[in-house]
């Protein structure tokens, strides 16, 4: 069995994010050969707590806070395809998805500081990255997202596939797009069918 991890990055269930995550997760969903596990998680009812620097993880496997995070890393570890959502909030990612981001110094501690990486570093992963503008597109418009991104779908050991950005959505609600989900929907199909390959 394949599993699917979906973290939708905003805290608007139903909205934006929400409804080109749902997309992508119908076109894997009903694409491929295989069964598929599909998890959608929603960052902002995570209370993840942010890192603390304290270099815990560089002493012992794992981070020393203990809440929803430690199921996290498990859930990369499990996953096949990961896929993340964000608004687009002072140009970069959203608060409560940056802290889940940043608690994965726990795994590059375990990869490159202790030789014992908390994630299997021999799976094939597919990424893939989605993100949404209130505003009008403009020149590096997201591209203050894409550092951050590279840097998390490295710590997981997972190939970036893509990204779906979209802008102008205070006025162009995704929800009444339907060329735009459908865009997603085969993004979804294309990622599954690669990953069966």
């Amino acid at each position: 069995m394949l599993h699917v991890l979906a973290i939708v990055g905003s805290p608007r269930k139903g909205k934006n994010n929400d409804a080109l995550v749902t997309s992508m997760l119908e076109g894997i969903e009903n694409h491929g050969n295989s069964s598929v596990s599909i998890e959608k998680l929603y960052a902002d009812k995570l209370a993840i707590q942010s890192c603390k620097a304290c270099d815990g993880c560089t002493r012992k496997r794992g981070c020393v806070l203990k809440d929803g995070m430690n199921d996290i890393y498990e859930k990369f570890d499990k996953a096949d395809i990961i896929i993340v959502s964000s608004p687009l909030y002072f140009n970069s990612i959203s608060g409560q998805l940056k802290s889940i981001i940043d608690r994965n110094q726990a795994i590059w501690s375990s990869k490159y500081i202790l030789n014992n990486s908390l994630i299997d570093k021999s799976k094939l992963r597919l990424g893939y990255f989605i993100c949404t503008a209130g505003m009008p597109e403009e020149p590096n418009l997201f591209h203050a997202t894409f550092p951050i991104m590279e840097l998390f779908f490295k710590s997981v050991n997972t190939n970036w596939e893509g990204s779906l950005l979209i802008s102008n959505v205070d006025k162009h609600p995704i929800v009444h797009d339907n060329a735009t989900l459908q865009n997603s929907y085969n993004i979804g199909k294309k990622l599954i069918e690669k990953l069966e390959k």
